[in-house]
């Protein structure tokens, strides 16, 4: 029987995050079917955007408030774009925590200083208002809150478009910085290639270099959170055989010439015209996958070592990710498992990360999050 309750003991979010314990963080979306109850808690550390749920035997974690997203680029800049409404935002940010006991508040920002979406106005100040918020909010709430952010991987971006040099500011004032180190390729790209790529093989950047940059940039590894996709995206090829080249040492089939129709992804995926926030209106596939998506639809076996139903599974050898390809409709699938995860996992724990997370809660099986924890335990 599981017990829902409002609050963690205080002291706990923080024991995990200074003691040197690594972590393991999921985002938990709000705005889809999966039920808190049902999200596996044994094998979780953070939990973002929710209350915590605990069992009988007392077992607990901290719960994060998360804030703003991916599609509220104008409206978080505007919330810290003058001191007035850093100290409105604060207000109401505090009194949010209090209210509903959460151990501390996530910045789901991600683009501070990026166009972002379409419609956001870029305005060159906002990695400077965004510290200025973090040290004011920081006064205001005191140590023992959590504050973490989700930042993509070019890093938060200087006045001149570039990404800051020195992020050490930010450094200091976060608890855990979460390294969105996905969708850095997908769909929109020249070729097909993996979304969260261990390495940079070609055009985009890999978790190595990633990691790099931000220690460069004054960010403690010890602060960082990695993030590995329970997802991937699919692609119609122009050919039905894969073509082979080396990249840095290592054979590679992943990259292939692509049409730029975008299969349909998961059974939820949908074409049905919708008008996004900055009133555009669009009409397409994602191509998305969730990892149990592909076992639960039949083109993965269950262990997810084989594919079926004419898909064959491969591992691309340079960025460390697996790929299904079915030759007849030439379609190929990336994605990430236990190999891929575990291979990341272990990568971020030798270049002393706190941990791993991963976006979202619903798209990994219980064997790939039982190897994720087996790698943050070793």
């Amino acid at each position: 029987m599981m017990l829902r309750i409002l609050r963690v003991i205080l002291g706990l979010a923080l024991l995990n995050v200074v003691a040197g314990t690594a972590l393991f963080g999921q985002y938990w979306p709000a705005y889809g079917e999966q039920k808190p109850r049902d999200l596996d808690w044994s094998r979780t550390d953070i939990g973002y955007y929710f209350v915590t749920e605990t069992n009988t035997t007392g077992f607990r974690i901290p719960a994060i408030q998360s804030e703003a997203g991916a599609k509220d680029f104008v409206s978080a800049a505007k919330a810290i774009a003058t001191s007035g409404n850093r100290k409105a935002f604060i207000k109401d940010v505090k009194s949010f925590l209090n209210k509903y006991k959460f151990d501390g508040v996530d910045f789901d920002w991600e683009f501070p200083g990026s166009q972002g979406i379409g419609c956001n106005k870029v305005q060159p100040e906002d990695s400077a208002n965004f510290l200025t918020f973090l040290k004011a909010l920081r006064l205001e709430i005191g140590s023992s809150k959590l504050i973490t952010a989700a930042i993509a991987t070019p890093g938060l971006i200087s006045p001149d478009g570039n990404p800051l040099a020195d992020m050490s500011g930010f450094g200091k004032v976060f608890d855990i910085l979460n390294l969105m180190t996905y969708d850095v390729g997908g769909p929109w790209e020249p070729t097909s290639g993996p979304n969260c790529p261990l390495r940079t093989c070609k055009s985009v950047t890999g978790i190595v270099e990633v990691i790099d940059t931000f220690k460069k940039a004054g960010i403690p590894a010890s602060k960082m959170m990695l993030g590995i996709p329970a997802y991937g995206y699919s692609y119609k090829l122009k050919s039905s055989k894969l073509k082979s080249q080396k990249i840095g040492g290592f054979t590679s089939q992943v990259y292939q010439d692509k049409t730029e129709v975008i299969p349909k992804g998961n059974r939820t995926d949908s074409n049905t015209p919708i008008v996004d926030v900055c009133g555009v209106r669009t009409a397409s596939y994602t191509g998305m996958w969730n990892y149990v998506d592909l076992i639960d639809e039949g083109l993965l076996s269950s262990n997810g070592k084989v594919g079926l139903k004419g898909w064959t599974r491969h591992v691309d050898a340079c960025s460390a990710t697996p790929f299904l390809f079915n030759p007849k409709t030439k379609v190929m699938i990336n994605y990430d498992d236990a190999y891929s995860a575990g291979e990341k996992t272990k990568y971020a724990l030798a270049q002393g990360l706190k941990g791993v997370y991963t976006f979202d809660s619903t798209g990994f099986s219980a064997d790939v999050l039982g190897t994720i924890r087996k790698k943050l335990d070793a």
